[in-house]
This record gives structure tokens, sequence and C-alpha cells, in this order.
């Protein structure tokens, strides 16, 4: 038999240990069958001896174990793959005994940070976030009885933050008869942000459709409605179930849908909004935007609109309209009212003084003086005024020519030049010889006169005014500049506004250059029928103020 050894090395060694010992158990060792096929043969020999100690023969058994060596070969690989799966895999894999005890558990589980001996210490449930434990074990037992289970946990890491995780569980019997688990744990904490962010986005659209006064949809690319508020459909009487799937052509009149629908398809074809859109539906005045509604990939879907009513600014809006053309014509006629008088007072006033000054004292004559300042002041006041109502009905259409803006300002000056000079100011001017632009004359020195007395007026004495003028693209730009006491941010928001006269009671500025409170607002308005821009800057009180405006070249 010793023929058939495959290994001559092998065969020397097994009859070294055989005349040595005497005996050979169990030595496996692989022999060639006749027909040349390999075999393992696992062998128990012993020699035996005559009196004389010499080995006259031997006796033993041959055993073929072919089977199981094939067996613990395939048992071995299959035992390598499986430690290279727990040795490598992401997932967490362990199994467990009835008793929730581990009895194996990967090497991936120390991306939790634990050492896999500390996991061999503890009990299953000890990881588990103290609401998941009866969870957990709930669904152990009932898995151990169905054979599979599956749920959401959420495991504690070293560092104390809990992760989510997917568990998986199959039963199955070890080699002593024993029910086992085993468990596949996937980390889905990234999946679990995702999907409570998902939630709460549907939860707030949910909340806002079913809340928010304004009449809210989404349609999708065919202008079909997806998502509706709730007060959209209380306004039309009509369910979610009516409306859903639907576009507007199959739900309203055509002479409303029509329109609707095609503003709809324009936005999802575009891409382009439609912002504030006023419209009438059934007696109601509503403000409509229409935005694109986009997919993760940044194409279209579809659209999102809300409808806001503003029925009742309308009605508003049309009664301060009715009030103000009643105020209009009221300033109006009251303006030309008042001018009769004034000019019979101021004409009787002047015809006292030409006629009979040499009959009168000094005090009478004075007080005559302040009459005539009262009616000139309560005049401009009145050409305010009645200036103020052509604005509101919109007659001020200049006639613009090309005139010198140079000349017009030194004009400007020097008609205020008496003013200046009783505060004690100085005024400074940066002009060339001559400018040309295209504006209204009159118009315009009423409003470079109306900046400078209020130059004069709120800069204390012996101040300084500055004037120029600078060309920017295809503008000629006035600045007046003064360091009188400058504006707050609330009254620099209301200066150009009807009636809007800051007043400076108590700080030594009166010069008797009482106005009205529209004088900024008149020269807005005509700047601006001029195709210009009228602006001020100022760093706050005491700290000066630039009055600006444009013109068209």
């Amino acid at each position: 038999t010793l023929d058939y050894w495959l290994n001559s090395e092998d065969r020397n060694k097994f009859r070294e240990i055989l005349y040595k010992n005497g005996i050979v158990r169990k030595y496996i060792t692989p022999f060639k069958k006749l027909d040349g096929e390999k075999i393992f043969i696992q062998m128990n020999i012993k020699l035996n001896k005559n009196s004389k100690g010499v080995f006259i023969s031997s006796e033993g058994t041959f055993t073929d174990i072919s089977e199981r060596i094939k067996t613990e070969q395939k048992l071995k690989v299959s035992e390598e793959k499986y430690r290279l799966i727990t040795e490598n895999a992401n997932d967490l894999i362990a199994v467990l005994d009835e008793r929730l005890e581990y009895k194996f558990v990967s090497k991936s589980y120390e991306l939790l940070g634990y050492s896999v001996e500390e996991i061999y210490n503890s009990g299953a449930t000890d990881f588990l976030h103290p609401d998941d434990i009866k969870l957990a074990i709930k669904a152990f037992r009932k898995g151990l009885k169905k054979g599979t289970g599956l749920e959401e946990l959420r495991v504690k890491q070293k560092d104390g933050e809990f992760s989510w995780f997917e568990v998986k569980g199959k039963t199955f019997k070890n080699l002593n008869g024993e029910t086992n688990a085993l468990l596949i744990s996937r980390d889905i904490t990234k999946r679990k942000k995702i999907e409570d962010l998902l939630y709460h986005e549907q939860d707030l659209i949910r909340t806002l459709l079913e809340n928010h006064p304004d009449f809210i949809y989404f349609k999708d690319k065919n202008a079909r409605f997806q998502h509706i508020s709730n007060r959209f459909c209380e306004f039309f009487g009509k369910s979610m179930d009516d409306i859903i799937g639907k576009t507007d052509l199959e739900l309203f009149p055509e002479e409303l849908a029509k329109q609707t629908y095609n503003e709809d398809l324009q936005v999802i074809e575009t891409g382009i909004a439609l912002i504030n859109k006023e419209e009438i539906t059934g007696g109601t005045w509503v403000l409509t935007t229409k935005i694109p509604w986009f997919d993760k990939n940044n194409k279209i879907k579809g659209l999102f609109g809300i409808s806001h009513d503003v029925t009742e600014l309308k009605k508003t809006q049309k009664k301060l309209k009715e009030l103000d053309i009643i105020k209009s014509e009221f300033l109006r006629r009251a303006s030309h009212e008042l001018k009769t008088p004034l000019i019979s007072i101021k004409g009787f006033s002047d015809l006292i003084l030409t006629l009979h000054r040499e009959e009168l004292n000094p005090d009478i004559i004075s007080k005559l003086g302040e009459i005539n300042q009262g009616c000139e002041r309560l005049q401009n006041i009145i050409n305010d005024l009645i200036f103020a109502s052509k604005l509101e009905s919109s007659e001020l259409k200049p006639k613009l020519e090309k005139e010198d803006l140079t000349f017009l300002i030194n004009y400007c000056v020097d008609e205020l030049h008496s003013l200046a000079v009783g505060r004690e100011h100085s005024i400074n001017m940066e002009l060339p010889n001559s400018l040309i632009a295209k504006f209204e004359k009159e118009e315009i020195h009423d409003v470079i006169i109306n900046l400078l007395k209020n130059a004069i007026k709120y800069t204390p004495p012996r101040g300084w005014i500055e004037i120029k003028t600078e060309i920017l693209e295809d503008f000629v730009v006035v600045s007046i500049k003064d360091n009188g006491i400058g504006f707050t941010e609330e009254e620099k928001e209301r200066i150009f506004k009807q009636f809007g006269k800051i007043e400076r009671f108590g700080q030594g500025l009166d010069l008797g250059i009482d106005g009205s409170g529209l004088g900024l607002y008149i020269s807005k308005k005509i700047v601006e029928s001029h195709g210009g821009k009228i602006w001020m800057e100022s760093e706050g009180k005491h700290k000066g103020s630039t009055f600006y405006f444009n013109l068209p070249k």
C-alpha cells in the first residue's frame, strides 16, 4: 500500500514516526487510486514486536475521508469569505441569541466608536435610544416567531450622538440546534434627515394651503391643478376633488378661463413670471402672481400661483381718489375765493400809503407795511395751492425750449441777494459760462428759488451756500449745498410730500419766509414733468444738506 503515496516526503515522515513510536494515530495523507483518482486516507497503524523486540507485523485501519476533507475545505473557503465580508462591510453584522446577547459582531461596529470587545461585553439594548428599547424588544420577539423582521432604530455612538439604523433580521439554527438571529444594520441617518426635511416642507405646504387667506395653487406643465388652498375652494364653491387634475378651461366660463389658461402656458413655456397682475373675478379684485415651478433638475414642471384679494383696497383707493378730487377742487375754489379780498386788502393798503403817507404817523405806516407783507406771503401760499391743484389734475405740461441754465441760476441768486445779505450768508458758485438745456424757464426758476430760499432759511447766520452744476451722461445736474441744520432720516422721508413742511420753531431761523409746505412737492412734480429727478442728502441734524435735481440735456 505504501506504493500509493503521492508524496514521498510524507511517506518517509510517516514511516519515521511509525518505527520510532510503534504506532501512528489519525495520520492523514493523500493517496492515489489505481485509476489515478486522488483520495484522502486517515490511517491508524500499530507495529507488533516479537519477544526479542523486533517488529514482525503491523495492523491498522485505512479510512477514506475524502468527502470530509472536501467539506472542510469548502467550509474553510466559506468562512474566509464570511470573514472578509464581515470585516469589510459598512453595515453592522451581528448574531444574537434568544437572550439578546451577542454571539458575533462584525468589525464594522467600530464605526460607532466602540471596540468589538466593548460590544461583546454589553447587551444589545445598551446602545439603543431609551425611547426605542421597548420597540426593539417587541420587534425582536416577533421576529423570532416569524423568522424575519425589519425595524428602524436609533443607536448610540460612543460620542453620545444617535444615528438611525435600518435593522433587518433573520433567524437560523446553530450547530447546537439553538435559535439565533442574524442582524444586518444599515446607517440611514442621512435618509431620515431627508425624510424629516421633506415631511417638514410638506407640512409647511399643507399648513399654508389649509390656512392662508389668499388663493394658492400649483399646476403641472399642462396647466392642470395639482394642489390648491382651502380658500380657493371656498371662493369658487367647489371641492378639491372637483378641481384637482383639471384646467381652468374645464372649470370656469370661457371668457374668464381662456385668458388665465393662456397666461399659465406662457409662464410654463417661457419661464418668465407674471407679477402682480390686477384682475377681477366675479366682482372680486385680485392681485395675481404666477411663477415657474421647477423640479430637482431645474426643469419647469408647472407653475405656482397666488392671488390676493384686494377688493377692499380698490374700494378704499376709489374713495381716496374721490376725496382727492374733492380736496383739489376745494383748494382751487378756495384759492380763487381768497384772491379777491386779498387783492382788495393789498390794493387799499397801497392806496392809503400812496395818497396819505405824509398824514400818517410812523406806527400806522409800519402796520400798513406789515399788512402788505402778510398779503404777499398769503399770495404766495395761494399761488402754491393753485399750482398744486393743477398738478393733481395733470395739467402740468412744460413747454420745453433751449435755455441757458447758468444765466437762470445767476438771476435767481440776484433775486434773493437781499435775503442772503440779511443773514450774512456767503453764496459760492461753480458754474460754466453757459450751460444749455431744454426746460421751461418759469417753472425751473420756481424750483431754484424754492431750493435757495430753503437753504437761506435753514442755515444759521454767517453760514455758506454752494451752487454747482455738472454733466452726467445725458443729464445736467444742479446741486445746492449748505451748512445748515440738516435733516433726520424721518424728515428726509416726508419733505417731498404734500404739506411735508418741517417746522423749525425756536431755532432762531425765522426770516419771515413762511411756506405752505408745498414748495418741495411742487418742485418735485415740475422736475419730474421735465423728465428729471430731484433728491437730497444729509448726514443728519446740524450737518447741513445738499439738494440735487437733474434735467435732460
